[in-house]
């Protein structure tokens, strides 16, 4: 099965998008949080709370921008592990698709 990478980068509160784009991806696909989609992180309970707990269980690999987050004063739940550039650069190598 091909690897893909999801780079999310818009908030999630009143977007359907990145909960649509998280709920397609399967265990060993990437995803990345950056810019304001890590603003995900601001409130838990929600929807796309839930959805990331999901797919961390599901074996779907999740990230954060480590720059993004500081930036924005975010912290990411546990089980997301914070990248810096090089580190992304490495992820979008690794994965066949990238969306």
């Amino acid at each position: 099965m091909k690897k893909i990478l999801v780079m999310l980068t818009k908030t999630s509160h009143g977007n359907q998008e990145n909960q649509d784009r998280l709920n397609r991806c399967q265990a060993g696909d990437v995803v990345i949080f950056a810019q304001d989609a890590v603003f995900s992180f601001s409130v838990s309970g929600t929807p796309i709370d839930q959805l990331i707990k999901e797919k961390l269980a599901e074996g779907v690999r999740i990230f954060a921008s480590a720059n993004d987050c500081l930036a924005r004063g975010m912290t990411p739940p546990e089980g997301i592990k914070q990248v810096d550039y090089s580190e992304q650069v490495d992820l979008i190598t690794e994965c066949e698709l990238t969306f």
